[in-house]
Order: structure tokens, then C-alpha cells, then sequence
């Protein structure tokens, strides 16, 4: 068993490394800011970033990058404006600023190739099925989701025998007794209850049939018009630190700490192997990691659009591209150049 693991691992990696090619000829550096959607944590786009930005891939591609992190949501503006020109946000909500206020914006790559969110229970819970929602309180973060009530049309549940409940952000809530389900981030908080003393068992609307897609790294529409190589050569260096945070786990997480400072680092590694997993589907092992498919953001948008979760419909090849992606691999391989 150990030695079939062994020779999957090292498979992946050799998959996932990158090939040499002719250097081309120098290009002045361009000064670019990433902005992470997000606190600096083992989110898998903000490691690729870390890990490139430590081993000098962005210098490498003659890019100055600077990192940032969003505290409130200000990356979606300032990515709108030009004044980051790279972050990071979930496919489904690309879509929604799209449609609810025609933010410019385009993923460019596909990073978490499923829904990073899922519904937890406590592992002594009695509810074993979608219906067993029925009579029970349920907890939403802010608004109620398309995922959730795409989970209650699936498992045939009377929303009406539902207590729904704003909770926010705080997973105690569950630990707790104050509600019976509680949605999280599959890469986060199933391991800050675990910490607790809290183990739980996870809904995944992805085995459900529910269309999802979770984090890309993302531009503006000026970027892509304008300045096409540098969102290659951002794409190259992210992409070839995300390769090496696979090969070696142990290292990218001593990169996050730099960045993560005071988080635990067990914690993160836990973030980190999820977030990988996640990654990597049928698609990416032909494709390599961070492969898109319309036909996905085609059932994403549709199923948003059933279930409320787009204002509008939008026009998918307006908010992602492959292009770059598939200019940067060659038969699954990241082209280093």
C-alpha cells in the first residue's frame, strides 16, 4: 500500500513539473500586485504565490509582485480598478459580481476543481440523510445558498419543517448545540472543530451532483486586453510554486508561516492537503493543475440561475478563459521559460 502511494505521489509530480524551453529574449520588469482574496493562510492559490514569490519564479519572469491581502472584500475593487491586477475568488463568485454590477472580472485559472463549501453535522448526530434536515435548525453564514437549496430539492426536504438560522462565521455554534447543521469550508473549519473536540461528518454537495468550482486565480478585463504575456508569465511562476508546494508539502508550508504568522501550522498543513486534493480531478491529470472547462462554468452558471444564486444570467466566456492555461502546458506539463 505504502509503495503504491509512493509511486502515485512521485507520478503526480512528475505530471505536475515543469519542462524546460528556450529562454526567450529579456522583457523589461513589470511592477504587478497580487491581492489575496483573503487573510494569508494555506488557501492553495495564495501558497503558489508565496512559494513563486520565495523561489524568485516571478523574478525569474521578470515581474515585480507585490502581495496583499483582502480584510474585507476591497481585492474585488481594487482588481475592478487595475490597482491589483491579480487575486483570487471562487468561480460562482466571478459569476455573481458579473452579473449583480458588471465587475471586469476573468478567472484564468481553475485552481479548486470542486465546491469548497459543505454542510456539517457532529459526528454523534442522528442525522444521517438530506431529509433528516427536517425538524432541525439549520445555520447559514449570511444568506441562505444555491448549494443548500439545491440540497434541500435533492433529498426531497419540506423547507418549511426547516428552522433556518444567520449564524455567521463561528463554527462553536455547532460545538455547541446552538444549531444541528452548519455550513463550512471543507479545507477549514471540519478541522477547527476536530480541535475542539468536535468531529464531524460533512453533507458534500459535490457527491450530491451539485455543480461547483472553488477558488481561480483571477485578472481584470484590462489585463487580458492589454498586457496578455504578463498574465502568462504571473500564471508560469504561480503555477510552477503550486507544482513545488506539491512536491514538497513540508516547504511550502515553512513559506506559509512567513506570511501566516501567529497561525497554527498544523492547521494549515490540514488546509493545504485539502485544498490539493481538491485540485486535481480527470481534467488536470491530462491537463495539468489549474485546467478549465466551459462545459463546468456552463453548469455553474445554470445551476446558479435555478436556484437565485445569480441576479442575471452572464455571458460564460466573458468571465473565464482558458487560453493561458492551455498555452502553458504541454502534454500536462508546466513549459518553464
Amino acid at each position: 500500500m505504502r509503495r503504491a502511494l509512493a509511486v502515485a505521489v512521485t507520478l503526480l509530480v512528475a505530471c505536475n513539473a515543469p519542462v524546460a524551453a528556450p529562454s526567450p529574449t529579456p522583457v523589461p520588469v513589470e511592477k504587478v500586485t497580487f491581492i489575496a482574496g483573503f487573510k494569508p493562510q494555506a488557501d492553495l492559490p495564495f501558497v503558489a504565490v508565496y512559494v513563486a514569490q520565495e523561489k524568485g519564479y516571478f523574478r525569474d519572469q521578470s515581474l515585480d509582485v507585490e502581495i496583499q491581502h483582502a480584510t474585507s472584500g476591497e481585492h474585488i475593487q481594487l482588481l475592478a480598478t487595475d490597482r491589483a491586477q491579480f487575486s483570487t475568488g471562487s468561480a460562482g463568485d466571478v459569476m455573481k459580481r458579473v452579473a449583480s454590477a458588471g465587475v471586469p472580472l476573468v478567472s484564468i485559472a481553475q485552481i479548486g476543481q470542486r465546491d469548497e463549501q459543505s454542510f456539517a453535522v457532529r459526528a454523534d448526530s442522528p442525522i444521517r440523510t438530506l431529509k433528516d434536515w427536517e425538524g432541525r435548525l439549520v445555520g447559514y453564514k449570511t444568506t441562505v445558498s444555491a448549494d443548500y437549496l439545491a440540497l434541500v430539492s435533492i433529498g426531497g426536504v419540506d423547507r418549511t419543517k426547516v428552522r433556518e438560522v444567520a449564524v455567521g462565521f463561528d463554527p462553536r455554534v455547532l460545538a455547541d448545540g446552538r444549531v444541528d447543521v452548519y455550513p463550512v469550508f471543507t479545507a477549514n473549519e471540519p478541522d477547527t472543530l476536530a480541535r475542539l473536540g468536535i468531529p464531524v461528518r460533512l453533507f458534500d454537495p459535490t457527491t450530491y451532483g451539485v455543480p461547483g468550482l472553488g477558488l481561480t486565480f483571477m485578472t481584470n478585463q484590462q489585463m487580458i486586453q492589454k498586457k496578455p504575456e504578463v498574465v502568462t508569465r504571473f500564471l508560469r511562476a504561480a503555477l510552477r510554486g503550486l507544482a513545488d508546494a506539491i512536491a514538497d508539502r513540508d516547504a511550502a508550508i515553512d513559506v506559509v508561516m512567513k506570511y501566516a504568522t501567529g497561525e497554527d501550522r498544523a492547521h494549515q498543513r490540514y488546509m493545504l492537503d485539502t485544498e490539493i486534493e481538491a485540485a486535481q480531478n480527470d481534467l488536470t491529470r491530462t491537463n495539468g493543475i489549474g485546467a478549465m472547462s466551459r462545459d463546468r462554468y456552463v453548469a455553474l452558471r445554470d445551476f446558479l440561475l435555478q436556484y437565485g444564486g445569480l441576479a442575471k444570467s452572464v455571458d460564460v466566456d466573458a468571465v473565464f478563459t482558458d487560453r493561458f492555461v492551455k498555452e502553458l502546458y504541454k502534454d500536462g506539463r508546466l513549459v518553464w521559460r
